[in-house]
């Protein structure tokens, strides 16, 4: 009898050792399903995010390039006014400074009317030279 009762006792051992192991299996199994789906949801969550941190991205590169443009065309049009303003001084000037050598030539052939008939004669004799040997 006591080894019946022994083998019973094992028998009932063993039976609630493999429903432990089952029901130990079982969460454990429950725990590695929570795991995964709660890596899956933060994967797709990063992903959400980084979708959205991407097209933000690019609307501030497609504002930026605007902006960009926008700068270059303003410093296109101050360059431009600058250089028209420095053409237009750069005009004058050459005009202040041919209004001043046609002064200065005028008083030198009221003084020296030979002398520039002379010097025109000597321009136009070299002049005449150069055209003759080419």
């Amino acid at each position: 009898m006591a080894e019946a009762s022994l083998k019973r006792d094992l028998e009932t051992a063993g039976a609630n050792l493999k429903k432990e192991a089952e029901s130990t299996a079982n969460r454990v199994g429950g725990e590695f399903q929570r795991a995964r789906d709660q890596i899956s949801q933060t994967a797709a969550s990063g992903r959400d995010d980084i979708a959205d941190d991407l097209r933000t991205l690019s609307n501030d590169v497609a504002q930026l390039k605007d902006t960009v443009a926008e700068l270059a065309k303003t410093m296109a049009a101050e360059v431009g006014e600058a250089a028209g303003d420095i053409g237009a001084e750069i005009a004058s000037s050459a005009k202040d400074q041919a209004s001043t050598f046609i002064s200065e030539f005028e008083k030198v052939a009221r003084r020296n009317p030979l002398g520039v008939v002379a010097a025109a004669l000597g321009v136009g004799l070299v002049i005449g030279l150069m055209r003759g040997r080419s």
